[in-house]
């Protein structure tokens, strides 16, 4: 018993005398005798309620985690719907990531199953609010690639303009994150003010404000020109001076460089593609392999591709700048252009039997399109590919190892829609 005890007492105090090592180590390290502490962390991106009225406020996810909003300002895409990101936290580093984004599921896909081939193009106009004309066009060339039609040369430059008018409102709307995190009122206020102009150039445009709905199966349906393309070029100014103040608003912005760094290696594990991978020095750009933008003339832009967030959020200011250049180059070229906008169809409009797969430019990268008929008057399977799912998905790798602080840019940097992102 006495030896037994003995034994017990001296392992006792190689505990406490090993104990004090490691806490006095552990001092060497933290001058201060902050002792670094494990925190569950989750971010929580949109206006919605994080939890359904029919839920307990004691929800288990509420018990686990500290619950941190972020707001990415009042007109930034990520403000409607909800999107959390659960995180593990260390020494204020991310150590994990999890993302969850079925908050806002539209069901795009299945309506498109019971929609007649002439409906789809007003449908796909809504899963990316941002650029709704790029959504119904992609859609409808999908169709006329299923059906063997040939569209009108007209069409096809007009459609490319629109399509570049729709990339600058785009990016417009996200880069008033810079704004935002500035705290620059009057930047902000200009980028709303730009949008809501662009609002008004659709609305001559199309009839419509926010939604064009002017794709057709072979052409579009159109104001005529001259009430809307002079509006345009003004338009045009004015993004072009706006960008100019943006570029500058961030190049003097802290906490955005070397941020949420995503090296070109993993641009194409994730699928990553448009700004985030060119951000990265992965230049992926479908419109380069298309025939009406090999007849236009690039601008140069000066990129630096560090892939952090300052080189993303730089390359959407690239963006409008190039955007802004070929809309103004086929403005030139419009009135040279003659010929039908619409394409002759019968009444019932059946795709052949088959599977079809179609990719363009979206402002956020690739989009895709995967149509499979069995030769009816609604498709059996119509799938999309959106860029922003692909974003998203690669945050849970790119967080880990980012400070707390820089979340926000993080985010900002690698946008999303809820529409084109929950699909």
């Amino acid at each position: 018993m006495f030896i037994t005890a003995k034994i017990t007492r001296q392992v006792q105090l190689f505990i406490e005398n090993r104990c004090r090592e490691d806490a006095s180590e552990h001092a060497m390290r933290h001058p201060q005798g902050v002792f670094s502490s494990t925190r569950k962390i989750l971010f929580v991106v949109g206006s919605m309620p994080l939890t359904h009225p029919s839920q307990s406020p004691d929800d288990e996810l509420i018990k686990k985690y500290e619950v941190t909003r972020l707001d990415l300002g009042r007109l930034h895409p990520s403000r409607p719907g909800l999107v959390t990101i659960a995180t593990t936290v260390d020494d204020d580093l991310i150590t994990s990531s999890q993302v969850n984004v079925g908050n806002l599921h539209r069901g795009d896909e299945k309506l498109f199953e019971v929609r007649d081939y002439r409906q789809i193009p007003m449908l796909a106009s809504r899963h990316d609010w941002t650029a709704p004309f790029i959504g119904e066009t992609g859609a409808a060339h999908t169709i006329e690639e299923a059906m063997g039609i040939t569209i009108p040369t007209r069409v096809t430059w007009i459609r490319t303009l629109l399509t570049e008018f729709s990339r600058i409102t785009s990016h417009l709307t996200f880069l008033s994150w810079v704004g935002h995190h500035r705290d620059d009122a009057d930047l902000e206020n200009a980028i709303a003010t730009a949008i809501e102009n662009a609002r008004r150039v659709w609305q001559r445009c199309s009839g419509n404000r926010i939604h064009p709905m002017i794709t057709r199966i072979g052409g579009l349906r159109i104001h005529p020109e001259s009430e809307w393309q002079p509006a345009l070029r003004v338009w045009l100014d004015e993004a072009e001076a706006l960008v100019t103040r943006v570029r500058a608003a961030l190049d003097s912005a802290t906490g955005v460089r070397g941020v949420a760094v995503i090296p070109a290696n993993m641009i194409d594990s994730y699928g990553l593609s448009g700004p985030v991978s060119r951000a990265s020095g992965v230049d992926l750009d479908a419109r380069r392999r298309t025939t009406v933008y090999n007849e236009l003339t690039w601008p140069d832009v000066n990129t630096d591709p560090r892939g952090d967030a300052h080189a993303r959020l730089s390359t959407l200011c690239n963006d409008v700048t190039v955007s802004s250049s070929l809309c103004r180059q086929i403005l030139e070229r419009l009135p040279s252009l003659d010929g039908p906008l619409e394409t002759r169809l019968p009444t019932a409009l059946k795709v052949p039997r088959g599977r079809t797969w179609t990719a363009m430019e979206a402002p956020w990268g690739r989009s895709g399109h995967f149509l499979e008929s069995r030769g009816g008057t609604t498709p059996w399977r119509m799938a999309l590919r959106t860029p922003t799912f692909a974003n998203v998905q690669a945050l849970e790798t790119v967080l880990p190892g980012t400070p707390i602080d820089g979340v926000e840019a993080t985010i900002a940097s690698v946008g999303w829609t809820l529409g084109d992102l929950d699909k």
